[in-house]
């Protein structure tokens, strides 16, 4: 993680731009990492703030999602489609929460003199968004930038850890490209067998690029 020195800090604070990169650590099945949403939501900050010059807080990997009792159980985001408890997951707050935790920390930001909160989130989940509405009411400063939104927008839909998603997290970090290619989903795979099909096989970084433009272009 980047080093910031006071004068540094001091510097970003008269551009008065922060940004928060949102993510979750969340089950992505066996070819994504688990750290994929804020891993992403990292980089669109990173990219955006080369022409907006603002100080990017470090990744906030918890977050919020829909929760069901199914079995007795209470499943938490792709727990309640897979239908079981899955490894992965270590990032659940509820909405309310957590909208407080951003409401808190955009306070904390403002005191600091930053006039603009850019948040990106990373992870999409119902509870999430509801939770960030809720906190964008309450703060003026606080804008929400959900990249599955545009996307959607601009007719691509992208399911949890499937070949969209996977796409644009190669271009986002190109080299995890074939790494992940090498990956080999058996047919029982939990992720396969709730898609279908093997996301690998359908991914591309060319269309991942695209993917990031629209978005990066969306938040400038």
């Amino acid at each position: 993680m980047k080093k910031t020195y006071l004068k540094e800090f001091v510097k970003y604070t008269q551009n008065k731009i922060a940004y928060i990169p949102v993510g979750t650590i969340e089950w992505h099945g066996n070819h994504l990492p688990i750290e994929t949403d804020f891993l992403v939501a990292k980089k669109i900050c990173e990219i955006v703030a080369k022409n907006n010059s603002g100080y990017i807080l470090p990744p906030i990997y918890m977050g919020s999602d829909r929760k069901e009792k199914i079995g007795g159980k209470q499943l938490v985001g792709m727990d309640r489609y897979v239908g079981k408890k899955l490894q992965g997951s270590v990032y659940y707050l509820e909405p309310n929460f957590f909208s407080e935790l951003i409401i808190n920390l955009s306070n904390n930001l403002i005191s600091q003199g930053f006039e603009k909160i850019i948040l990106v989130t990373g992870h999409a989940g119902t509870g999430q968004i509801k939770a960030l509405e809720m906190a964008k009411k309450k703060i003026k400063n606080l804008s929400v930038c959900n990249p599955y939104e545009t996307l959607e927008k601009n007719g691509i839909h992208v399911e949890h850890a499937d070949e969209n998603e996977t796409s644009l997290f190669w271009a986002c970090y190109p080299e995890e490209e074939i790494k992940i290619r090498k990956i080999k989903l058996k047919r029982d795979d939990d992720y396969v067998k709730f898609l279908g099909y093997n996301p690998i096989s359908k991914a591309s970084l060319a269309l991942g690029k695209r993917m990031l433009n629209e978005i990066i272009k969306k938040i400038k």
